[in-house]
């Protein structure tokens, strides 16, 4: 058995923005690819993930990624290093508490557009590499081992959205696993108008994580929090991009 084995599994839609950034990505030489038929039932992202890791029967790198997230560097030569007791993602943040108010600080870096190409945009972080909270759900990355052994699942309530940033935040309230975001090229062919389901998602994970003592934020639209003294104010990092300052805080 391969201890630096890589598995790139993702929920598939959309078979030909598959083959265009997943399978026929030739920066994934040396990773084994696997998938899931979602077109016709249409099952929860989540519950498709769940499936996934209970079927796992030997350590690897996992790497669980929508069927448009295009990475433009060895994915292979990048993980199989990395230390085992962390999550890691392209891009995330984390929210700092000062004395009187929380800074939403974005860290990694992603180019991101429209599926063809249009409105082509890069989020980049304060740092390319660093802790985070939280990641966004495109890509998220971890050791077969420390999810089975802290028995981790996803929160199959989150259907579509928030469900990276509820694992991470459930790994680190229970079992004080940390995460952060690591330095790769890529690209996630996604762009558009938040949709009710995330604002319910939002919505879900706040009545979730309200006794938390700890200020929780995702980097998705308007970067809402969840968890923490909500009455605290809060505010974005000074040199987050121009194409994130437009959104207001929902707090």
């Amino acid at each position: 058995m391969r201890a630096d084995k890589v598995i790139v599994f993702s929920v598939v839609r959309n078979p030909e923005m598959y083959i265009r950034c997943v399978s026929g990505n030739h920066f994934l030489k040396g990773c084994v690819l696997e998938k899931v038929d979602n077109s016709a039932d249409n099952q929860p992202v989540t519950k498709r993930y769940n499936d996934f890791l209970d079927s796992l029967e030997e350590d690897c790198w996992v790497v669980l990624c929508h069927e448009d997230w295009e990475v433009k560097e060895s994915l292979y030569d990048r993980v199989k290093g990395l230390d085992p007791s962390f999550l890691y993602g392209p891009v995330g943040v984390f929210v700092e508490e000062r004395k009187s108010v929380d800074i939403i600080v974005p860290m990694g870096y992603v180019e991101q557009s429209t599926k063809d190409g249009r409105r082509r945009i890069v989020i980049k972080g304060k740092e390319p590499e660093g802790r985070v909270d939280t990641f966004d759900c495109q890509c998220l990355i971890f050791h077969s081992s420390l999810v089975r052994n802290n028995s981790l699942r996803f929160d199959e309530n989150l259907s579509f959205d928030m469900y990276v940033e509820d694992f991470c935040a459930n790994a680190f309230e229970r079992f004080g696993i940390m995460s952060r975001t690591i330095r790769i090229e890529c690209h996630h062919h996604s762009a558009g108008k938040l949709s009710g389901s995330f604002r319910n998602s939002i919505l879900y994970v706040r009545e979730k994580y309200r006794r938390s003592r700890k200020r929780y934020a995702t980097i998705v639209g308007h970067l809402s929090t969840f968890g923490g003294d909500a009455s605290r104010p809060v505010f974005k990092w000074k040199r987050i991009p121009w194409v994130l300052l437009r959104y207001k805080l929902a707090r």
